[in-house]
């Protein structure tokens, strides 16, 4: 496990207690890409499904609606999912071994994370037999405007719009439907904001203040520039990706 897989393996290990509670646009992320899914493969049948940084289960739940004959999960931190029957597969999905023969791969949310994105979208994709497919969600370069304009370094270290994801598809891939989904958050305060993002696991990035007045100094800058009628934004910037493995099957 690399240093930067490290910190964010603490991190979100902090935060397994408040995370389903506070990813409110993950959810909401989760359901659309399942959404997109349905709709460019409404007849597609997957009876094997893998997934990857399955977290606490909003993109889970919506897999299990296709009744897998077997379900795949694999997660860094997250522990198994009450009342789900699946095999897990523990650990850091750039080295974790991986089943094969998988009708659909999919991760919501947690491409952004991985050091290396490339290497993960071609394991997965190593995976999918031909016919199959990867839905993938992840964050753009653009997400948290507010926090980016501030000097902030909460943005993950792979952020990908859904082209940049497109292109680490491998050979023989197509692009079904992709796109951008933009969602606002309010809250009271600046440092309602920054407790958020501390229970939703993504303190991994967004820097430690050394000092209250340091804090405070922020806080307060956040809510000058970008304070609202409607309270203090965070725009979460998400993109997705559907594509179809096209390779001819092996004769």
């Amino acid at each position: 496990m690399t240093a930067t897989t490290d910190r964010v393996a603490r991190a979100f290990a902090r935060g397994l207690a408040s995370y389903d509670r506070a990813a409110l646009v993950q959810r909401r992320i989760a359901t659309r890409l399942f959404a997109g899914y349905r709709a460019i493969a409404p007849g597609h049948r997957p009876g094997r499904i893998l997934e990857a940084g399955f977290g606490s289960g909003h993109l889970t739940r919506h897999l299990l609606e296709l009744d897998p004959e077997r379900l795949w999960l694999n997660d860094l931190v997250a522990r198994p999912l009450p009342g789900v029957a699946a095999e897990y597969l523990p650990g850091d999905i750039a080295q974790v071994p991986l089943p094969g023969r998988i009708d659909l791969a999919a991760s919501a949310s947690m491409i952004q994370w991985v050091e290396d994105p490339r290497k993960t979208v071609e394991r997965l994709c190593r995976t999918v037999i031909p016919g199959g497919y990867l839905a993938l969600s992840g964050f753009t370069p653009e997400h948290f405007p507010e926090l980016r304009s501030l000097g902030s370094r909460a943005a993950a270290p792979s952020c990908l719009s859904a082209g940049g994801m497109a292109a680490l598809l491998p050979t023989g891939w197509r692009v079904r439907n992709g796109g951008e989904w933009r969602a606002t958050l309010h809250f009271p305060t600046a440092l309602a904001v920054l407790q958020h993002l501390r229970a939703t696991g993504v303190n991994a990035r967004a820097g430690q203040f050394r000092s209250a007045a340091a804090l405070r100094g922020f806080t307060q800058r956040y809510e000058t520039r970008h304070g609202t009628a409607q309270g203090v934004p965070l725009t979460y910037v998400a993109s997705w990706l559907i594509a179809e493995n096209v390779l001819k099957p092996e004769v």
